[in-house]
């Protein structure tokens, strides 16, 4: 009798099992076939983020609570270079001894342990274009150090001795300037591309050690004055606070003493060439550049999409796939399409390879730019292209601190509100036809200056203009 139930229980076993339906593949043959949606981004918007504490100063509060930190960064719109040689070395000084030396009422020493103990950083820095200063602390400690920040840039104790220090520093940085032959490289390349002007001065150790505490006092009040500034704010802040907090700042900052007036605009030189300045190196270090635009303008978009295909674009671009892949003749090499807003911008090359293939790798980089000039990118290479500048933006946006600074920076640019809403569409609508007329209009090979250091007998080019390293500084 149990023979029998085991024999049953088997049988209604085996019946209950259901049938296995043919399993359909959802793996495609090739990667290439793999279907994803369209990337749609939409970026965060500035008047969002905006808010006036008066005529001529903005704040762009984005928060974060994710920690009790607050990120603040003040951009002062002014103008800092020199009135002349002499007070290229005092303004070098000057910008250090802001937040280094002290205030009227504070040595260095007390400024630093305050600091400390608060866990703060503070600091500042002027520049051509803008002066900035910036600040991170603990929320709750930003009442504390918001007079510190105003004592440091408002009566600057600028220390005699810290002076000293930061002289000593200066003079030891000029003297190995061009220890690295890429310093050598952009010194070369700046002096080949620009006729002499302020921006461009540099202090050499004669005319730093010539600087005296009184000259620093004489022209400490010309920055950090707010005739504009726009502020980048980010982190844990009830918002209402901080712009009451800021305004208070503000309504005590030191008041405009003298305009410096606008800044003077870079001159090209005339003509191109290839330049070397020597180094006994076994590699040349090679910069090709070349005048670009002044942003905002209608080729911007169309030559930085041609840029990407030529050799903006890491190992998908034409210049990686001949000069390295191809041929290896460099381990790095890219091209460049600045933005600048300014003053006229630069495009070019750059790459490293042996001194005695420099001959070589210019010659196939000549017939690179002039292939995309002449037949224009495939509709591949402009398709990949456009998507990667498009699918780029979120990392812009990538947390609270980027994106409040973004928003400073593109209001002091004189950008539009809907500047980053309008930007994809721009992309898009960039053709090849257009691609092809700016590389042939921008990346003129016969218009690059060609900078290169290294050895000039294992590069053996012709036509090539000798400059000393001694004749680099303007």
């Amino acid at each position: 009798m149990l023979k029998f139930f085991v024999i049953f229980i088997i049988l209604i076993g085996c019946s209950s099992v259901p049938k296995k339906e043919p399993v359909l593949s959802l793996t495609p043959d090739s990667y290439k076939d793999i279907a994803f949606p369209e990337f749609e981004y939409v970026a965060p918007y500035p008047k969002d983020y905006r808010i006036a504490i008066s005529d001529s100063i903005t704040i762009y509060a984005v928060r974060d609570t994710a920690l009790p930190l607050i990120d603040l960064t003040f951009y002062f719109r002014e103008n800092a270079t020199p009135k002349n040689k002499e007070e290229a070395a005092i303004l070098q000084m000057l910008s250090a001894l802001y937040s280094r030396g002290g205030t009227e009422s504070l040595s260095p020493a007390q400024v630093d342990d305050s600091l400390e103990f608060l866990s703060a950083r503070l600091g500042g820095n002027i520049g051509d274009t803008q002066s900035k200063i910036h600040l991170n602390c603990l929320s709750r400690d930003l009442d504390k150090v918001l007079p510190l920040l105003s004592e440091l840039f408002n009566k600057p104790g600028l220390d005699s001795n810290r002076l000293e220090l930061q002289k000593s520093f200066a003079i030891q940085s000029y003297k190995h300037r061009y220890d690295q032959p890429s310093s050598q490289a952009a010194a070369l390349s700046a002096k080949i591309l620009y006729k002499d002007n302020s921006k461009l001065w540099r202090a050499d150790s004669a005319s730093i050690a010539n600087v005296k505490r009184e000259d620093l006092l004489a022209v400490k009040d010309d920055f950090f004055v707010p005739r504009r500034v726009i502020i980048a704010a980010a982190g844990d802040f009830n918002t209402d606070s901080l712009v009451n907090a800021l305004a208070k700042l503000f309504a005590n900052w030191k008041e405009q003493v003298s305009v410096r007036g606008d800044f003077p605009l870079l001159e090209f030189n005339e003509p191109a060439g290839i330049f070397v300045s020597e180094k006994d190196i076994s590699q040349a270090n090679i910069i090709m550049a070349a005048p670009f635009v002044k942003r905002p303008h209608p080729d911007y978009y169309q030559a930085a999409i041609a840029n990407y295909i030529l050799g903006g674009s890491s190992f998908s671009s034409r210049l990686v796939n001949t000069i390295r892949t191809q041929h290896g003749l460099a381990y790095s090499i890219f091209s460049f399409a600045k933005s600048d807003y300014e003053d006229t911008a630069t495009l070019g090359i750059v790459l490293q390879t042996k001194a005695e293939s420099a001959k070589d790798a210019l010659q196939i980089i000549r017939e690179e730019v002039l292939k995309l000039g002449a037949e224009g990118p495939s509709a591949e290479e402009l398709d990949f292209a456009k998507k990667s500048l498009i699918e780029s933006m979120p990392g812009m946006f990538e947390n609270a601190k980027e994106t409040a600074n973004i928003f400073a920076v593109s209001e002091l640019n004189g950008r539009s509100f809907e500047h980053y809403r309008e930007y994809p569409e721009k992309i898009k609508a960039v053709t090849a036809e257009q691609v092809k007329a700016m590389a042939e209009k921008y990346f003129n090979i016969d218009a690059f200056k060609i900078g290169i250091v290294g050895p000039s007998e294992k590069m053996m080019l012709e036509n090539a203009k000798l400059i000393p390293v001694e004749e680099l500084d303007f």
